[in-house]
Order: C-alpha cells, then sequence, then structure tokens
C-alpha cells in the first residue's frame, strides 16, 4: 500500500506515498485510500482529516474503478483537507476538488489533461465541475491544458496559496483548527453543503 497514516490528535494526516510513481493512484491505491479515508471519518478521535503527498508531486493520475473516491466528498462525514504540491493531474485533480479545503503550494500546476490521449473520464469531468462548475471545466477537459495555482485560486478550486516551505505547517495549521472545533456544528455545516 503507498500510503502513510498517522494520527496527530483530531487530525488524521494520509500521505499519497509513492513519489518514484509521481504518486499515480493504481486500482489497489485507489481502494486502500478510499479505505482509509472512510475509517478516519467514522473514528471518533478524528475531528478532520488531511490528505498530503511524499515529494514533488501531489498526484500525476488516478485509475479508479468507480468513483466513490471521485465522489468522497458527498458522502465524507469529517472535513477533509488537501495540502498539494506540484502537479494535480486527471484522477489527481478529481480528489483535489473533493477537499472541503485546499492549500496548494505557490507554482502548483492542475490539469484535465485525457483529452490528450484520446480519452474522456466522466468521473473526472463530474468531480471538477462541482468544484469549479461545468462551462470552465468543459474547456479546460477538451483543451487538455495546464492551469496554474493563481487559475485554481480565482476559480474557487484552491482556497489557501503557501510558498512550498510552508505548506505543511499552513495546511497542518488549517486541519488542527478544523479538527478541534465543535464536531456537532461542522457535521450542520457538511450536510448544509449537500442539501
Amino acid at each position: 500500500m503507498s500510503l502513510r497514516i498517522e494520527q496527530d490528535g483530531r487530525l488524521r494526516r494520509i500521505a499519497l506515498a509513492a513519489p518514484e510513481k509521481r504518486n499515480v493512484l493504481d486500482q489497489a491505491t485507489c481502494r486502500a485510500l478510499l479505505g482509509e479515508l472512510n475509517d478516519a471519518a467514522a473514528d471518533p478521535r478524528t475531528g478532520a482529516i488531511l490528505l498530503e503527498a511524499d515529494g514533488q508531486v501531489f498526484c500525476a493520475g488516478a485509475d479508479c474503478e468507480d468513483d466513490q473516491l471521485f465522489t468522497i466528498r458527498e458522502r465524507i462525514a469529517k472535513p477533509l483537507i488537501v495540502a498539494m504540491q506540484g502537479v494535480a493531474i486527471s484522477g489527481g485533480l478529481a480528489i483535489v476538488a473533493n477537499a472541503h479545503i485546499v492549500v496548494a503550494a505557490q507554482g502548483s500546476s492542475f490539469g484535465f489533461i485525457d483529452i490528450r490521449e484520446g480519452r474522456w473520464n466522466q468521473r473526472v469531468y463530474r468531480a471538477v465541475a462541482r468544484a469549479i462548475g461545468e462551462r470552465r471545466t468543459l474547456e479546460i477537459g477538451i483543451t487538455g491544458r495546464i492551469f496554474s495555482t493563481q487559475d485554481a485560486l480565482a476559480w474557487g478550486l484552491v482556497h489557501q496559496v503557501a510558498p512550498a516551505f510552508e505548506l505543511d505547517d499552513r495546511a497542518t495549521e488549517i486541519g488542527t483548527a478544523v479538527a478541534n472545533a465543535n464536531p456537532e456544528a461542522i457535521s450542520i455545516a457538511l450536510r448544509a453543503t449537500l442539501a
């Protein structure tokens, strides 16, 4: 399993841990990540989940059999914070789009590039469209263009941008604050986003 798990107080840290493969998720790792996210969400010791990645790339793709990982935001009972650096491509972008809060390192880039390989992934499209809108997602999808952190911030995909050397500290600070917030109020807030 290419994941690293740590319980840091009430913050569950889950790291994609295959930097030599640019943290591309195969089907087994997709299933393992989905299981870890669901376990963290069900654990009363956990108030929030921080998803991060080892190495210079957050996730250069994810080959998932079904869309449960790409729709986790609709079912997860705890806030999901993503700390991303480097690149988030296609399936990796869909994972970022499912986070409740995203902190990105300056200079990171994003893309929905399946069209370059003559493919179209409707699951990725739907996940990203829920985050940034249909027209914007169609444009980035059919052009296959890479977009910047500043674009991601302007479109609402990313909520904060930090220098790379501050990414972990900033994401941990946010994750810890959210994890220690009133769990009933957090639960109400998350349910309200789905109404």
